[in-house]
Order: structure tokens, then C-alpha cells, then sequence
């Protein structure tokens, strides 16, 4: 099967992705559900009730994420050409994610022009406001596959190219500085505390906001530059998803968050690096834990 094969009908049994295959697959198709122009970015009370309907129309048949760790976080779900991020189903009123919604915007309007010129597209986004006292955020869905679901069908040259494309795209971001007068690391869309308001975890905020971080680099940085936010096609990186973590952290912040917060440490596995047997899953688990180490 191709790497890069979106149709569900096509998707073989023993994908590692089978059973949810709405999940990080998009291929157009012409029937798909569009928004209507007149709503988008739109809170009028008429554009409220199309968006009301619009998440009406988002159950278990089109859940893309469920989200099991947070009572009060919300789930993510793909409609035709969008993606909608709501806690609807969930019973608990959800936690406030204006201001994560608030930076998501703000980034990708920085990000959109600087990537496009690398043939990288960034999720337009469509609403960001409250439904029945939940906030949602609807976007744009991009065409491709998650380099995570792509990988399993994937060689080492190809996974080293994807690797090395993403390393452009991190040093294009490098490449934007912050308002002149910024003199702190921040998000976008500052937040008075970035723990509560962002819920990222202390261990996160102490990386990039301690006094004990010195680093006077406060260049731009995805922050979450993952293998699932990495949408691929055809041998190239078209997509880049999940900027509501963004911000002016520099380079080497935003390495200590990849190494200790995005994905799984080294330490905890250890005791397996000498087992023969376990030698390429740690390969696929650790591949993309070097991403920062360049120039």
C-alpha cells in the first residue's frame, strides 16, 4: 500500500491506523462538506447557529481524537474539508481555550507566507469562538497523511528526506524575530499564566519561562513539531499542523521542549538499548529526537 493513501477503502486491516481511519488521512473529494464563505470567522448570531449546526453534525461516526486525559479538554473530529475541535460530548463544562484558540491564530497568519514559499501549506482557519459556552476551533483540513501513519510504509532514506525538509522548515521560522521591543519569550497571543490559561504542564514552563533560562534567542518556533502535526505526500512535506504551542521561545528552547516534553525520553528505555530484539522499535521511536541538533 502507498505510504500516502488516503482512501479508508483502501487501508489495509493490519494498519497500525485501521480502526480510525478518519485520523490523520485526507484525500478531496468534490462531495465533501464545505464552509459556507458567508460564516467564516464570523460570530453573528446567524453565523452561530450555521456553526452550531456545523458541530451538530460531529459524533462518534467522524471522531478523529477522543479526548480520554482531561474531563474538561475537548475532542477533535473531521467534517468533509474541515477539522473541528469541541468538547461537546463531553458532560463536564470544557476548560477555557481562548487563549490557546487566540495563539493558534495569531501564529499561523505569521507562519502561512513564510512556508508557502517551501510549498508548505498551514491550516486556514475558519471560527474560533464560543458554542453554548464551549469554545471551538474550526480549520481547515489539509490533503496528505501524518508522517506518523505514513512512517510504518516508509524506508530510513525516505524518513532521513522527511527529517531534513523539516529541518528547513524549522530554520525558516528561525528566521522570524519578534517585535523589536520583545525582550522576554512569550506565546503569540500572551496569556497571563501560561500553565492555567495554555495547560501545558509546569515542567514545560519552567523550560521556556524560568529565570534560569539565560538563552537572548527569541526566534520563532512551532513548538510542537511532532510527527503527527507533519503532513506528508508524495516524498514532501505539504503541511504543518497544531500551532496553538507557538511562540518566540528560540531554538534551543523550543530543542529542550522536543526532548522532554513532545515525545518519549531515552532514560525511560534504557534497559532496552543493549536488547538486540528491541534495537529498530527504539530506531523508529527515538528518529525523530535529533530534530533540532543542526546549525
Amino acid at each position: 500500500m502507498s505510504p500516502y493513501e488516503t482512501d479508508p477503502a483502501k487501508i489495509l486491516r493490519n494498519d497500525r491506523y485501521a480502526d480510525i481511519p478518519l485520523y490523520g488521512r485526507y484525500g478531496p473529494a468534490v462531495s465533501d462538506f464545505k464552509p459556507q464563505l458567508e460564516h467564516i470567522n464570523s460570530t453573528s448570531s446567524q453565523s452561530l447557529r450555521y456553526w452550531e449546526d456545523v458541530i451538530s453534525r460531529c459524533g462518534d461516526s467522524n471522531l478523529v481524537y477522543k479526548n480520554e486525559l482531561d474531563d474538561d479538554g475537548r475532542d477533535v473530529f473531521a467534517l468533509g474539508s474541515i477539522i473541528i475541535k469541541s468538547g461537546h460530548l463531553h458532560k463536564t463544562p470544557t476548560r477555557d481555550y481562548s487563549f490557546n484558540d487566540a495563539n493558534e491564530v495569531a501564529a499561523v497568519a505569521i507562519a502561512q507566507k513564510p512556508l508557502a514559499k517551501l510549498g508548505i501549506k498551514v491550516p486556514k482557519i475558519y471560527f474560533t469562538g464560543k458554542i453554548h459556552g464551549r469554545d471551538v476551533l474550526v480549520q481547515q483540513r489539509i490533503p496528505g497523511v501524518g508522517l506518523n501513519i505514513a512512517k510504518q510504509y516508509l524506508g530510513s532514506d525516505d524518513m532521513e528526506s522527511f527529517k531534513e525538509q523539516a529541518r528547513v522548515v524549522l530554520r525558516t521560522l528561525r528566521d522570524i524575530k519578534p517585535p523589536s521591543a520583545q525582550k522576554t519569550r512569550s506565546y503569540i497571543a500572551p496569556a497571563p499564566d501560561p500553565v492555567k490559561s495554555h495547560r501545558v504542564r509546569q515542567e514545560e514552563a519552567d523550560i521556556i519561562f524560568s529565570d534560569g533560562n539565560t538563552d537572548t534567542d527569541f526566534c520563532f518556533m512551532h513548538n510542537d513539531f511532532t510527527e503527527s502535526n507533519t503532513i506528508v505526500d508524495d516524498g514532501k512535506i505539504v503541511g504543518l499542523i497544531d500551532w496553538e504551542m507557538a511562540g518566540y521561545f528560540g531554538w534551543e528552547t523550543a530543542r529542550q521542549v522536543h526532548l522532554r516534553i513532545r515525545g518519549p525520553r531515552k532514560e525511560s528505555f534504557a534497559h532496552l538499548e543493549s536488547k538486540e530484539e528491541f534495537k529498530d522499535i527504539l530506531g523508529q521511536m527515538f528518529f525523530w529526537r535529533d530534530l533540532y541538533d543542526v546549525a
